[in-house]
């Protein structure tokens, strides 16, 4: 039967031709469509390893000011900082904060092996006003400000590229581009702070000092934190450094804006795979209402010879899904090249996933759109069948 399935289909290969084919572009288009969400799903379901909720973030622009004089006026802030009941915690750190559009990237060395890593100059407090819990080791202290030593803390993919599976590094060395020894005192499992959505990096932190002053204050606030609460603070910032410009930022809308650059180009894929779904359902129905009215008489002598309406309706069924199998073997044959190369450093189970769900799909279109026309061409009687022209 399958067999014979595929002759039929061999036979009127010019006539399937243009179907087979845009079956195929629409098996790669959603392919690629689930793909891009599977993957996005998956970086979803990780954990950020920060709080976000209540934290303010306040930059602030110090007009060329020496940096003697912005760690002083910094000093007067954390003091002034420390009078706000609405205040839970307070950091200072760089610009490559959480939902932020900064990002700064420096390398590391083990063995004469360089490492890309993502860095973040913190001070002590800010593993307590992110509320980012660590796998092993410790957070800054103000000791490590005179240490002899260089301390930084390394995240899970750092550690993982580095030291594979290798369970305790506290107390190893790595090494900077120039040199300089940095001492691993704790290890968190991650610090995503481009979004849910973003892809695991490598990155560490190390703690600020007096070579470089950082420019962004963030805050975690009360819940009940308002605008009278930040028209007061600003007040008091400006009292503080009156030749300085503060601006206020607040992680909750930053998320938002964040994870709608991702949800919007998932919505436009969304949209072109629904489109091209649609169309190759047309194209279905049409194949199958063009082969029942010109094969009327063939269905009639069928029938006429015994064959039951199950075995007419079943046959349109089979034909159609011999042409999605004809259309998903080409495509197959292309989509598992992007495991096979590790094209976009995407992981082959995310490929894999991808190319099932999307058989699955344009089977399951396949089979819904020919059931209908199928049963018509059943349910013709021989006598109507026989006398079409």
């Amino acid at each position: 039967m399958i067999r014979h399935l595929f002759l039929i289909i061999w036979n009127q290969k010019r006539r399937n031709f243009g179907l087979i084919l845009e079956i195929f572009f629409s098996f790669l288009v959603l392919f690629a469509v689930l793909t891009f969400i599977i993957n996005k799903y998956n970086f979803y379901r990780q954990p950020l390893g920060f709080n976000y909720e209540n934290v303010w973030r306040i930059y602030h622009d110090v007009k060329g000011a020496p940096k003697a004089e912005v760690f002083a006026v910094q000093e007067q802030i954390r003091n002034a900082l420390r009078t706000f009941p609405e205040i839970i915690d307070y950091t200072f750190t760089n610009g490559n904060v959480p939902y932020g559009s900064s990002r700064s990237i420096t390398s590391l060395k083990k063995k004469d092996e360089s490492y890309d890593a993502d860095i973040f100059t913190v001070d002590e407090n800010f593993a307590k006003t992110l509320n980012i819990e660590l796998d092993e080791g410790r957070w800054f202290n103000e000791a490590d400000r005179f240490a002899d030593y260089n301390p930084i803390i390394i995240n899970g993919t750092l550690k993982k590229e580095v030291f594979g599976d290798e369970e305790k590094i506290v107390g190893q060395f790595m090494e900077s581009y120039n040199d300089e020894q940095r001492k691993i005192i704790g290890v968190v499992d991650q610090f995503k702070y481009q979004g849910e959505f973003a892809a695991p990096f490598a990155g560490f932190f190390q703690m600020t000092d007096t070579t470089f002053a950082v420019r962004t204050l963030l805050l975690h606030v009360r819940s009940g934190a308002d605008a009278e609460f930040e028209s007061r603070l600003n007040k008091r910032l400006n009292q503080i450094a009156s030749n300085w410009s503060f601006e206020v930022s607040y992680f909750d809308e930053m998320r938002k804006s964040t994870l709608r650059e991702t949800k919007i180009p998932m919505l436009i894929f969304l949209i072109i795979g629904t489109f091209l779904v649609f169309n190759v359902a047309l194209g279905l129905f049409g194949v199958l209402w063009y082969n029942i009215n010109k094969r009327k008489q063939e269905i009639g002598i069928r029938r006429a010879l015994g064959a039951s309406k199950n075995g007419i309706g079943w046959q349109f069924v089979g034909e159609v899904l011999v042409i999605a199998t004809l259309s998903l073997a080409l495509g197959t044959f292309f989509a598992i090249q992007f495991p096979l190369l590790n094209v976009f450093n995407v992981q082959a189970g995310v490929y894999i996933t991808a190319i099932l769900a999307a058989i699955l799909l344009i089977y399951a279109i396949a089979f819904v759109c020919s059931l209908y026309p199928s049963q018509q061409a059943a349910g013709l009687q021989p006598a109507v069948a026989l006398h079409a022209e």
